[in-house]
């Protein structure tokens, strides 16, 4: 049966193949970085899912504040992802947000990080956050609309020697 629109969901046994798609796609690119997707690619798809699971759970956290990372799948493919961390370490203030998110290559440009955005605020409300630091580079004019889309307030820019220099940080009030 073919979905018409999107769903969210934790990471099941269900999405290996999916997943190993979508992993497979970003390295296609020449991307070797999926934002919001912290799993080592050494894991099984069994010791994925227990990580995010822990982390979500405040378990086995090595250095990670407790987050939840949900795939957006669209007719039993992954278009894209997104972690909500669930507090804020001071590194976190400055250089990543409470939240980080992915669209696959070739659906970028399709509405679906502006609806990814959307479910990671619902679940960011049901997390108990009044609103959510979002932040992107300042040369990701896509992901900057899709903040501002979602009711992101620019606060400022971060410029610093810092791999992560020069970021816009927003704030989405829930």
């Amino acid at each position: 049966m073919n979905q018409t629109a999107p769903t969210f969901a934790e990471l099941g046994p269900e999405h290996e193949a999916a997943l190993a798609d979508y992993v497979a796609e970003f390295e296609r690119e020449g991307e070797t970085r999926i934002h919001g997707y912290f799993a080592s690619p050494e894991w099984t798809h069994a010791e994925t899912i227990k990580r995010l699971q822990d982390w979500s759970n405040g378990e086995m956290l090595s250095g990670f504040v407790p987050n939840s990372s949900r795939f957006m799948i669209l007719n039993d493919r992954i278009i894209g992802n997104y972690n909500v961390r669930h507090e804020l370490s001071p590194e976190l203030e400055q250089c990543g947000g409470h939240c980080g998110y992915s669209v696959r290559p070739t659906e970028r440009y399709k509405g679906y990080g502006t609806l990814m955005l959307q479910d990671a605020k619902r679940f960011a409300r049901f997390l108990g956050l009044p609103r959510l630091l979002v932040t992107c580079g300042v040369e990701n004019v896509g992901s900057a609309r899709v903040i501002e889309r979602n009711g992101g307030i620019l606060q400022d820019i971060v410029c610093n020697d810092a791999p992560t220099a020069n970021l816009k940080r927003y704030w989405i009030e829930l």
